[in-house]
């Protein structure tokens, strides 16, 4: 499954980037995360529920940095595992000024496997979608309140 796309943020590139590296941060910007840590300088483990039909349940996922270039661009790798699959994958995202705001691309590859590989790859990637939407949209609303 291969899912791209782009969203502006209402702030510099400087105010966005240390908020994708912080686990208090994220854990709001997730959807169905319950809980994130760092473990180590670039790599966090946490728990999500995950709510669709058929795979419902408590997943454990662990990423970790493998790519950062501040504050332009960033890898991660992760695996997410439950009762009923995982997913392994890689996202990528590019933060660029625009004027006094940032535009964010992202780019994520991933192998999903057991019943949650069994679900259509077109409701997955827009499942997925979704969430990154919603998680970025939560982002613009936390960077346009601290104003």
């Amino acid at each position: 499954m291969n899912i791209s796309g782009s969203y502006t943020l209402n702030a510099s590139p400087e105010r966005v980037w240390p908020l994708i590296f912080d686990p208090n941060s994220l854990v709001t910007l997730i959807p169905g995360c319950q809980q994130l840590e760092q473990i180590a300088p670039g790599e966090y483990r946490g728990q999500m529920r995950v709510g669709i039909a058929g795979v419902s349940g408590k997943y454990d996922t662990l990423v970790k940095l493998i790519e950062a270039e501040a504050p332009n661009h960033c890898t991660f790798e992760g695996q997410v595992t439950g009762p009923t699959g995982s997913i392994t994958g890689q996202a990528s995202f590019s933060l660029q000024e625009v004027e006094q705001d940032t535009v964010i691309e992202y780019h994520t590859k991933a192998l999903i496997t057991g019943a949650l590989g069994s679900i259509s790859p077109r409701i997955l990637e827009s499942i997925a979608k979704t969430y990154l939407n919603q998680g970025l949209a939560q982002l613009n609303k936390n960077l346009t309140n601290e104003d």
